[in-house]
């Protein structure tokens, strides 16, 4: 499979030549799914939400999906990784069942993608090693929520979620970094999350696939665990010019970034494990070089 991320909603949702361009664009690519960023807006003071723009987004999907594109309604905000704002994250979980259960089938999500990253919450650089295992063990326990309230409302809908490549990091013996014990067992968090998700979105950008630290090796435990795992792992590569320059195929041409990733599918196509390629994101792929002039 091919996904990718996409952050234009207000614009595909207006503008039918630039529902075509992403079309045209995702064909030749053979994108499969794309993390299209959805806006839920609060529905009254009880907490709940319902879908932004419904009717439009409707309207979207029937152009996708009749494609063959499966959407996966993208959200997510660090600070719900916190068992004080679970909620906001399961109240959007009943928001998408809402919507799909109004829609008909040409019109619904085909799953729901959460980008959380507890790391990136302000009180994570400061947090002692206890104190980091304790904000992921509340992630874990969000997911399996989740997971439980999205598969009892929306039965068939994908769960995904995006996390970072290194926590699944172990030390010289073996042992996790990031242990979590959830429901007795205790191990990594990213073996815990693949018992749980249909996929994991691997954020595991590096601007080389070879190598050490390339994305082939930093990816290598988190396939392994998923091809005996109930989940699949997406390995999300990156071409937008954010964050360090190490982590991005920025300034490369496209011919460039597919030689490379070629490796990757040759070193993990025959993985159960491993559900393909994810691009981060649609704005910065489009206007990637396509070859060097």
């Amino acid at each position: 499979m091919r996904a990718m991320w996409v952050y234009e909603p207000e614009t595909l949702l207006a503008s039918p030549a630039a529902r075509a361009e992403l079309l045209q664009f995702c064909q030749p690519r053979r994108i499969t799914d794309l993390f299209l960023q959805t806006h839920f807006e609060s529905k009254s003071k009880d907490g709940s939400y319902q879908i932004a723009d419904a009717a439009k987004v409707q309207g979207f999907l029937r152009e996708t999906t009749k494609q063959g594109l499966r959407i996966h309604a993208l959200a997510g905000d660090p600070s719900w990784a916190l068992t004080a704002n679970h909620g906001k994250a399961l109240a959007r979980v009943e928001a998408l069942a809402a919507f799909n259960e109004m829609a008909d089938a040409s019109a619904r999500f085909a799953g729901l993608h959460f980008d959380i990253e507890p790391h990136a919450m302000p009180e994570w650089k400061t947090a002692s090693e206890e104190e980091k295992r304790g904000l992921l063990t509340q992630f874990v326990e969000l997911n399996a929520q989740i997971v439980e309230r999205l598969h009892e409302r929306a039965p068939g809908t994908l769960y995904g979620a995006d996390i970072a490549f290194w926590l699944d990091k172990v030390k010289e013996d073996g042992t996790p970094v990031y242990p979590v014990t959830f429901r007795g067992t205790t191990k990594d968090p990213t073996k815990h999350l693949l018992e749980m998700v249909d996929n994991l979105g691997l954020m595991s950008y590096r601007d080389k696939v070879e190598g050490r630290n390339g994305i082939i090796s930093i990816v290598e435990r988190s396939i392994a665990s998923a091809d005996t795992a109930k989940g699949r792992a997406f390995v999300g590569v990156k071409m937008a010019n954010i964050g360090p320059k190490m982590e991005s195929f920025f300034g490369r041409t496209e011919q460039e970034m597919n030689a490379e990733l070629r490796k990757v599918d040759e070193a993990y196509g025959s993985h159960r494990g491993y559900a393909g390629i994810a691009f981060f994101m649609y704005s910065a792929y489009k206007v990637m070089p396509q070859r060097s002039q």
